[in-house]
Parts: structure tokens; C-alpha cells; sequence
């Protein structure tokens, strides 16, 4: 990884340059000639050569295990790829081995730990999946208030271990998600008072293309590590990561529950109290058009919890909800609440599905009113499931943008991510089609 001067135009470039040019992903062009290359199946006898001295399990498209390995979060058609080989590491030496393989056979590279990628970037076709998810460790400095992380640990995992000390990293919205999250910027329910999850990543260990072995900090490779903190993957293999933690015990939180006919003013009125909402609090709407359907608004507040209650009724008295989940819980707690905190139908239990998101600067009422008809026109055999969360606000709005490689930082933007799902293969055309056009929609 050379060295590049710590300027903010040269670290994009260096970003850029790496993703595109030569970094961790792109041993081959996988739009082009790359493909003509490819060996698949790969030679038995380069596989029982790789397999010695591997610690951790190598799946095969033969192994049993294969099917369920491979399939991402979603079982989503435009995702649904067919690795050479799936590598579940045990350490950074299978690491290195994994890094050293894919060279020696031209395979295209895929990285997974939480596997909650949407667009599939923890899969690939014909390449290798180097998948960290049986690389866990936590170790708490309750001194210093930081936890050392290994890569395939998730949420709920981190949290289990900080919370004893009363203690929090600041992580995802769902228990699930691996710490990777910290490379694409990470937002949570703790962003509008600590920031992103990158920014409180203190250091990193991370395996490069070249087969080195990188610490990276403030002090340390200092251009990589703006590179890492929202850049994505295209870096190298992060097999660790060193978090700031904060203090967090009890906390406000739960759902408010609401007929769906009510959802334009409710989206509205979450707009203005939003608008003016302390750090301490985040909140998320859902919007389910499965059977009658619902529309839901969920909080977490971290703050002084008798302040929080005050918001929050004015929230109660705007809209009285039909079913109101919120109270005082350990936050200990936040990633084992469901349903309180997030609908059952956040998965969709369907054979089919597929979703999109987009990032949406400023929650006006042309968005509104565009999401609310395209809901009214999708496909009646589709399952449909919508969040709007990660309302920015706050701390992570008050860094700089040029600071990391992570620039979603507007006050007021919104994430807005769109689910759904059928039961007959028949219908893909007609609910793909739907979501497509919402999403295209969304992007002006």
C-alpha cells in the first residue's frame, strides 16, 4: 500500500485509485476478459492443497453445506451468485492463505462477515467468499473504555460483552450485522449522540492484496485508515477492529403502532419532530402492506430518561398509537427486543424476495407522497416491507466530511430501504418491476 501524503485530495484519490485500480477485489475485472480465465469447478488437486493447514472449513459446491452458506441475507434473484469456494476462516493465516489462493487461480474475491449486504458484496461468481463469521473475540479495556473486535463477532455479540461494564460500541439497528459495518461508515442507534460507528473506530488490523499484514490508526498508515472509515472493502481484509466505547445503561425505547391509512401525516409529523430532536434520540418508521397492513414508529433515547419520556409523549399526544410498545429497558437489551422494538415482518418470509435502499437528503413531501403512491400501486401478490431509519442528526452530522472516507453526513437525510418478497417465481417479473421503478424514482 504505498504511502500517499495526508492531504484530502490525495486520500480520495488514493481511495478511488485503490478500489478501482489494483485493491483488494479487483484481482479481476469482473465485467470483462476476467471471466475467460476463471476455473470452475477448480482443480481437485489445487483444493486438497489448500485445504492443508487451513483451520478453519472450506466448502465446496458439492458439500451439503453449500447452499446455505452461499445465500446472502435476502434470497434475492439479481444477488443470488455461485462461489467456487467458500472459505470460513479461523484466523488471519487462513487469511493469508485464502489471498494467496485466489492470486494463484485468478479468482475473484468476496469478503462477508455479518453477511447483511444488500447488493451482494459478500458473494460472488465463480470467485472465492473469504468469510470471517467464525472469527469472533471481544475483549473489553474497561479503563480506557475500548474493546478489542474480531471481525466475524456481530452486534449482539459486542454488546453482550461491553454491557456488563455498562459500557456500548456504537454499532447497527440489527444484532446481526458484523462488525464489517464499520467499512461502509456504520449508523446506529447511538449515531445522533457519538457519530458513526467509523468514527469511533480507534485502529484496525488489515490484510492487504500483497499478502501484508497492516495496523492502521490515526498515527499508523494514516491514509488508509481515511480509507477504511467508509471507503468500503476494496482495501483489504480487516480481521480487527479497536472501538471507543461509551457509556450507555438504561434506556427509553420501544414502538408506537398505528393504523396504515395514517401514515402520510405520521410521516410528516416524524419529520418536524426530528427536525428538532435531541442527540440522545433516534427514531425509524416501518411500513408493512401485508394483510391490513401497518404503520409503525420505533425510538431508542439515551439520554436523561424523564426528559425522554416528556419528547416522547409529545409524540403520544400528536397520535394516539393502538399499540405502544416503548418503555425503560437496559440497552443491554436493545438487540433481543423484538417484536417491541421492530416489527416480526422486518424479514419477509417469503421463497422470493429482493430489496433496494437509497439515501434521501431531505424527507420533503414529494418523497412522501411518492412512496406513499407507489405503495398503493404495488403488485397485490407481493409482500411488502419499508423502513425509513438512520434519520442523520447530531454528532455524526457535526464531522466534517472530508474526515473520513464516509460523506453521508446531512442533517435531516434519511435512509429509506424498500423489501419484498413472492411465493411463486411467476411473479418476480411484476414485484421486481414495482421496486425498480420506486427506487428510480427516489433518485432525483
Amino acid at each position: 500500500m504505498p504511502h500517499i501524503r495526508a492531504t484530502i485530495k490525495t486520500r480520495r484519490a488514493f481511495m478511488k485509485q485503490s478500489a478501482m485500480a489494483a485493491g483488494m477485489f479487483t484481482l479481476l475485472n469482473a465485467c470483462g476478459h476476467g471471466f475467460k480465465s476463471w476455473k470452475f469447478p477448480l482443480d481437485p488437486d489445487a483444493i486438497i492443497k489448500f485445504r492443508k493447514g487451513f483451520n478453519g472449513q472450506i466448502i465446496l459446491p458439492n458439500n451439503a453445506e453449500y447452499e446455505t452458506a452461499r445465500r446472502t441475507l435476502l434470497l434475492d434473484p439479481e444477488i443470488d451468485k455461485h462461489p467456487a469456494l467458500i472459505a470460513q476462516c479461523k484466523n488471519e493465516e487462513d487469511v493469508l492463505r485464502c489471498i494467496d489462493f485466489a492470486h494463484q487461480h485468478e479468482l475473484e474475491v468476496a469478503v462477508r462477515s455479518g453477511n447483511h449486504s444488500g447488493l451482494g458484496w459478500g458473494t460472488c461468481e465463480k470467485g472465492i467468499v473469504i468469510d470471517l463469521s467464525k472469527m469472533k473475540g471481544v475483549t473489553v479495556d474497561p479503563v480506557k473504555q475500548t474493546a478489542q473486535v474480531t471481525t466475524g463477532s456481530n452486534a449482539e455479540e459486542i454488546l453482550a460483552v461491553t454491557a456488563p461494564y455498562g459500557l456500548a460500541p456504537v454499532l447497527g439497528e440489527c444484532g446481526s450485522v458484523g462488525a464489517g459495518l464499520t467499512l461502509g461508515g456504520g449508523l446506529g442507534y447511538l449515531s445522533g449522540k457519538y457519530g458513526a460507528t467509523c468514527d469511533n473506530l480507534l485502529s484496525a488490523r488489515i490484510i492487504t492484496a500483497d499478502g501484508r499484514t497492516l495496523k492502521t490508526s490515526a498515527t499508523t498508515n494514516q491514509d488508509l485508515f481515511w480509507a477504511i472509515r467508509g471507503g468500503g472493502g476494496n482495501f483489504g481484509v480487516v480481521t480487527a477492529f479497536e472501538y471507543q466505547l461509551h457509556p450507555v445503561n438504561e434506556v427509553l425505547a420501544g414502538r408506537f403502532v398505528y393504523p396504515i391509512r395514517k401514515a402520510s401525516a405520521l410521516l410528516r409529523f416524524f419529520r418536524e419532530f426530528m427536525l428538532a430532536a435531541p442527540d440522545e434520540l433516534q427514531g425509524d418508521c416501518y411500513y408493512a402492506k401485508q394483510g391490513e397492513g401497518s404503520f409503525e414508529v420505533a425510538f431508542v433515547y439515551s439520554g436523561d430518561l424523564n426528559k425522554g419520556e416528556s419528547l416522547l409523549n409529545t409524540f403520544r399526544t400528536f397520535m394516539k398509537p393502538d399499540q405502544d410498545w416503548v418503555k425503560r429497558r437496559p440497552y443491554s437489551e436493545i438487540y433481543r427486543m423484538a417484536p417491541d422494538i421492530a416489527p416480526h415482518n422486518v424479514n419477509i418470509p417469503c421463497p422470493f424476495q429482493s430489496g433496494k435502499g437509497t439515501y434521501i437528503e431531505h424527507l420533503s413531501d414529494e418523497v412522501i407522497d411518492l412512496i406513499l403512491a407507489q405503495f398503493e400501486q404495488a403488485p397485490p401478490s407481493c409482500q411488502l416491507f419499508s423502513v425509513l431509519s438512520h434519520y442523520m442528526h447530531g454528532e455524526v452530522c457535526r464531522v466534517a466530511t472530508d474526515a473520513t472516507a464516509f460523506e453521508l453526513r446531512k442533517a435531516g437525510a434519511i435512509d429509506i430501504a424498500f423489501s419484498i418478497g413472492w411465493d411463486d417465481a411467476k411473479k418476480a417479473f411484476a414485484c421486481m418491476s414495482w421496486l425498480n421503478k420506486t427506487f428510480e424514482g427516489l433518485q432525483p
